[in-house]
């Protein structure tokens, strides 16, 4: 049997539902095993391992199970699966990209580095869906260091993975620790590194003030539910010097505004522009 059909029994028996995040795991879970027939059926990786990604134009998506999902990020988990052969599609990618990582296999290394010359990429988002491990880093750094007129961007909730990545000093790798309502916030002392934030649904971390204030952040991200941005200015940040362009752009005029993502990676590399202390006041 196909690992296709296989997925799509296993999903049917036990009435999982890709959109729902516990149950998107136990599905990559089922496909993990099944990687070594993946890989007999030759794995269709079109673009390299890229996905389509607008922040950036392509990124690196990781499995799902190995994300430290917190409550507030895995019920509103916005990577949902399409449905049917779709979600199959996806899952199947992601759980192969990682493992392929996790394993540094040669092979997909250079077609990843491959794409990204052919494609003459600028920037590349590390992380479109899932979460990375420490053992996929040297891998991902082959990779930046391969192609160094690309500027990689990293968003993970791993504390861990962020500090490693930016103490590999590499110019064209900038790793952010994204805060949720439910993360823990570190001090610069143990992460003196950039940090992203988003908040939405009336919910917003406890110490909401001191992050919105904090020098190394780098983006403020509303909430995206289903094809609305939540407006920023319901919590007075619409003129943050750190809110993100592309959402508040959405939030207004509900169009996207990709061009604002490919424009201002300048100003994503805290380590030129961090934001002046005192710079806004709540």
């Amino acid at each position: 049997m196909s690992v296709q059909y296989q997925y799509l029994s296993y999903k049917r028996l036990h009435g999982l539902n890709p959109g729902k995040f516990s149950d998107r795991v136990k599905l990559q879970l089922f496909l993990r095993d099944l990687l070594p027939q993946m890989r007999e059926e030759g794995l269709p990786f079109t673009s390299g391992g890229l996905v389509r990604n607008y922040m950036t134009g392509f990124a690196l998506g990781f499995a799902y199970y190995d994300c430290r999902a917190t409550r507030f990020c895995s019920s509103r988990c916005y990577g949902l699966p399409l449905g049917g052969v779709f979600d199959f599609n996806m899952l199947r990618l992601s759980v192969a990209t990682s493992e392929l990582l996790r394993t540094h296999d040669r092979s997909f290394v250079r077609g990843v580095i491959n794409q990204i010359r052919a494609k003459r990429l600028d920037t590349l988002k590390i992380g479109h869906w899932g979460d990375a491990t420490l053992e996929q880093l040297p891998a991902v750094a082959d990779i930046a260091s391969a192609v160094p007129a690309t500027t990689f961007w990293w968003y993970t909730r791993k504390l861990d993975i962020a500090a490693a990545a930016n103490q590999l000093a590499l110019p064209n790798l900038r790793a952010y620790l994204s805060l949720d309502p439910d993360t823990d916030y570190p001090g610069r002392d143990l992460y003196p590194y950039g940090i992203t934030y988003l908040y939405g649904d009336n919910l917003y971390h406890e110490r909401h003030d001191e992050i919105v204030r904090d020098e190394r952040l780098v983006a403020i991200f509303t909430l995206k539910k289903g094809t609305a941005v939540e407006d920023p200015e319901r919590m007075g940040l619409g003129n943050h010097p750190r809110i993100c362009l592309e959402k508040r752009w959405k939030a207004r005029t509900h169009s996207k505004g990709e061009l604002m993502c490919l424009s201002c990676r300048g100003r994503c590399n805290y380590q030129a522009t961090a934001m002046p202390s005192g710079s806004f006041q709540t």
